[in-house]
């Protein structure tokens, strides 16, 4: 490990189980699931008719209830070239920067604690999709008689119809840009847009920055969003869920019987910096990357050309050698074995095929240790579950507890407290359990075949 190695100061987490860091740890480990019917949803975007919701499996989601905008973003006036999105990732990077205690850091400023070329913002991001109701009196100018289109007529009809900023507001750089912006930072600024590893790609390139010592600080999100209207009637890369029984336990990872991919939404911040500026600034870290590895061996899917959201296509999503490939490449840069595992986050669905490649790595690899699963309780958030896995498996580390997943019940034999950490469906567990060894990998990958694997260890060490 590095003489200064790069520790997790801070995270700031936007999702449906709670909001600010505290109240996200103890929704996973009080099994709190954020899946509803969207009925419920608070936002703007597409709800169903509770009396024809067919089929049913495209409206449940883990919507983030009653969030409001208004108590983070500052100056509010930034609010009308944000979407959702942005919002949401503005929120959880406030809230990671506080969680740090670098709110009277920012604005940076030359006399400062921090100056401006010291902060960086390194995001990881995915399409932002605008809702179709902007696109209505643009589309209706384009119909001609017998219900032809005219599509030559559309850019000049949207250009009447939009506002001229509304670009700004689905730009995936935007997140970072708002956000450097708010605390003046003038270091490195980066948006990497590669699906659900968005967020530990981010955070890698975050550690290069500081480890090349162009940065003291470096804000690294991820945000995600699968249940935006638009986003929805795309449903071409994983599998629509069926609803049996209760609606909160539809999303099943590494459950042999599930049956799709629960959408969801979130967003996450951590506050990366040197172990040394920590020390200096007198901040207790909650946990040290101790390395980190991305892989890519293209799926057979990709191989093939052939791109499908089938529960059973003729070729595989995801790649079980990218996963082990990534999973080698940071135990040995650590220099650990398998067997120092405490903890694995697991990136896992409730897609057989792609939960199915993670749970054939770590079989190959050895890796016995306990798993949890946050898309059980938050959905699929897209490119904020990379990131949502490393701040889980850093506030593991801080808080010395491995959460439960939820939906897993007690294995039928599990009849005392004792018995009740014993690992049930893939290693994950029914209840929470102490984490008996300090290292935590936290995995991501994606249908195409990419993959990649962050070791966190104690912040003490």
């Amino acid at each position: 490990m590095s003489p200064n190695p790069i520790m997790i100061t801070g995270v700031g987490v936007v999702s449906s189980i709670g909001i600010g860091r505290k109240a996200f740890f103890e929704g996973l480990l009080n099994k709190k699931s954020g899946i509803c019917w969207l009925s419920e949803r608070t936002d703007d975007d597409a709800k169903p008719d509770v009396d024809n919701m067919e089929p049913k499996g495209i409206w449940v989601g883990g919507p983030i209830l009653d969030f409001d905008a208004k108590e983070f973003v500052r100056p509010r006036k930034a609010l009308k070239v944000m979407c959702r999105e942005i919002q949401l990732s503005f929120a959880a990077s406030m809230l990671a920067i506080d969680d740090a205690g670098l709110t009277d850091a920012f604005p940076a400023a030359e006399d400062g604690v921090i100056t401006p070329d010291r902060v960086g913002t390194v995001f990881g991001g995915e399409m932002f999709f605008g809702p179709p109701q902007e696109m209505v009196d643009s589309i209706q100018a384009c119909l001609a008689e017998g219900d032809q289109i005219n599509t030559s007529v559309f850019g000049m009809a949207a250009k009447k119809n939009l506002m001229p900023l509304w670009m700004l507001k689905y730009l995936p750089n935007m997140p970072a840009c708002h956000v450097g912006i708010s605390v003046n930072a003038h270091g490195p600024n980066n948006s990497l847009v590669l699906g659900d590893v968005s967020g530990p790609a981010a955070i890698m390139e975050s550690i290069s920055c500081l480890q090349r010592g162009i940065a003291d600080v470096i804000l690294s999100g991820s945000i995600g969003n699968r249940l935006n209207t638009s986003r929805m009637t795309c449903r071409y890369d994983s599998p629509i869920p069926e609803v049996n029984g209760e609606v909160k336990w539809a999303s099943r990872p590494h459950d042999p019987d599930a049956t799709g991919v629960v959408g969801g939404e979130a967003a996450v911040t951590l506050v990366l910096e040197s172990s040394d500026h920590a020390k200096q600034r007198g901040v207790k870290p909650l946990a040290t990357i101790l390395s980190s590895a991305s892989r890519f061996v293209a799926s057979e899917a990709i191989q093939h050309g052939e791109r499908s959201g089938e529960l059973n296509p003729p070729f595989h999503r995801g790649s079980s050698k990218a996963i082990r490939l990534a999973i080698s490449g940071a135990l040995t840069q650590a220099n650990r074995v398998a067997a120092d595992i405490g903890l694995v986050v697991s990136h896992a669905m409730g897609d057989p095929m792609m939960d199915s490649a993670e749970r054939i790595a770590l079989s190959e690899l050895e890796i016995t240790a306990p798993l949890v699963a946050p898309i059980a309780a938050l959905g699929h958030t897209g490119a904020a579950s990379g990131g949502i896995a490393v701040a889980t498996g850093a506030l593991a580390l801080a808080n010395g507890m491995i959460p439960p997943t939820v939906g897993v019940e007690p294995a039928p034999q599990e009849t005392s407290s004792e018995s009740n950490s014993a690992p049930h469906r893939c290693g994950l567990r029914s209840t929470a359990e102490p984490l008996r060894s300090p290292l935590v990998l936290c995995l991501a990958s994606t249908a195409e075949g990419s993959a990649t694997a962050i070791l966190l260890g104690d912040s003490a060490r």
